[in-house]
């Protein structure tokens, strides 16, 4: 009679894992965008990875403020090192497509190209909805030209037809869905049939920029912002632990980390640059002209005091940078700011204000996260810092998606010692 009532418990255990119920709000569902792509019969048993970017999430914030989900997962790096610049909109991508900045299109949250004769903006969705900025093959389009079913809540690049082709399921930017509704709408996609289930599935979350920025890395307000997201993370795993689903990998990742700046001395380009003068005020600052004299003596102006950045003329750009000599989108000048100080902004910044961009190299504040766990992975892990261009090769290694090695930037050497 016990055996009985065991197989029962058993049962309807089993059960209830196929009947979780997930809801999210009209609104969010009203906002999804679908495609008719199904998965390929050799797809249907392939592994599920959620790549997961925790927007602004320094290196040590998990330590430093108690983030137990992140911290019991197998995989934990010291702390990846983003592209130059750190910024999120470069770093973003160079996870996704494999390439470095210099190499991917994205040489900046906001640069110009001279051949397109176009200024590309965050802030602007025609630019950003425009595929002549994106170069390589992003996961997402990886995947569908295998014929595997992939989703994306809000990731760079993922609203942009890039060769072609967008996310299987995804959403335009809206800061506004919730974290709640986030998750729920990754575990509804996990939830799809077998043949419309996505095996990729990339995540964002702001929570932490946002706070950075506002408020610094050192502050009660990125403790609480810390332990929330950590919470959402927690939330995510339980409710996928429900699901009949036994090989969901989880990537967690950030774009950069986070510093507080020097708010007494700002770098003020329109005090150095001439106004006639096209440029961009991002890290790094950039001056586009074809003026080769007016350049050389902008340039041996800006060096009579470098105590605050350091400037670069093209053709003599660090090599760890990746920008290439003959770029379109590089100015003839790049002005980059040493920490902590940073260009003046047309807002005044106030008590507590932190940026990034800075040279990772040789700003350990710039430093992001790792974090992995799941069926692909080995198990208690830590490893060494490694740059995020290396994701892309993992992740194309677990999910079996061929890709010509010597398009992208990433090795898939760096990470192959943390799968099974």
């Amino acid at each position: 009679m016990k055996k009985i009532a065991l197989l029962i418990l058993i049962a309807f255990g089993c059960e209830q894992k196929h009947h979780l119920t997930i809801s999210v709000s009209p609104s969010t569902a009203e906002k999804e965008i679908k495609g008719d792509l199904i998965n390929a019969k050799d797809q249907l048993e392939k592994p599920y990875v959620i790549l997961i970017s925790i927007d602004g999430f320094r290196y040590d914030y998990a330590k430093r403020y108690g983030a137990t989900n992140l911290l019991n997962f197998d995989v934990k790096a010291e702390k990846m090192i983003p592209s130059f610049p750190s910024k999120t909109f470069p770093n973003h991508y160079a996870i996704v497509s494999g390439l470095y900045p210099g190499h991917n299109g994205l040489v900046s949250n906001e640069f110009y190209d001279t051949e397109l004769e176009l200024t590309y903006s965050i802030g602007d969705r025609s630019v950003v909805g425009n595929s002549k900025f994106y170069n390589g093959t992003p996961l997402w389009v990886l995947a569908a030209e295998n014929n595997m079913v992939n989703a994306s809540m809000f990731w760079v690049g993922s609203e942009t037809p890039i060769k072609g082709i967008l996310p299987t399921y995804y959403y335009k930017y809206n800061g506004d869905i919730n974290h709640e509704d986030r998750v729920n709408q990754t575990i509804k996609w996990l939830q799809l049939p077998n043949n419309e289930r996505p095996h990729l599935i990339t995540l964002y979350f702001s929570i932490t920029d946002d706070i950075g920025h506002t408020y610094g890395p050192n502050s009660k307000e990125i403790e609480q912002g810390v332990k929330d997201i950590d919470s959402t993370i927690g939330d995510l795993i339980s409710k996928v632990d429900k699901l009949a689903i036994n090989n969901v990998n989880f990537i967690i990742v950030s774009d950069h980390g986070m510093l507080e700046v020097d708010l007494e001395n700002p770098i003020d380009l329109e005090k150095l640059i001439p106004s006639d003068m096209k440029m961009t005020q991002s890290f790094p600052a950039m001056v586009y002209s074809d003026n080769s004299e007016r350049i050389d003596s902008l340039y041996q102006k800006l060096t009579k005091d470098t105590s605050r950045y350091n400037v670069y003329l093209k053709n003599n750009l660090p090599k760890w940078y990746h920008y290439n000599n003959n770029h379109s989108r590089i100015g003839e000048l790049v002005l980059v700011p040493k920490p902590p100080y940073t260009i003046k902004n047309k807002h005044p910044l106030s008590k507590g204000s932190s940026t990034h961009g800075f040279d990772p190299k040789y700003t350990p504040e710039m430093g992001a996260i790792f974090y992995a766990k799941g069926p692909a992975f080995i198990k208690e892990k830590n490893i060494a810092p490694f740059e995020n261009v290396h994701i892309y090769p993992l992740i194309s290694k677990i999910l079996a998606l061929d890709f010509d090695e010597e398009s992208i930037d990433g090795n898939i050497e760096v990470l192959l010692p943390i799968l099974k």
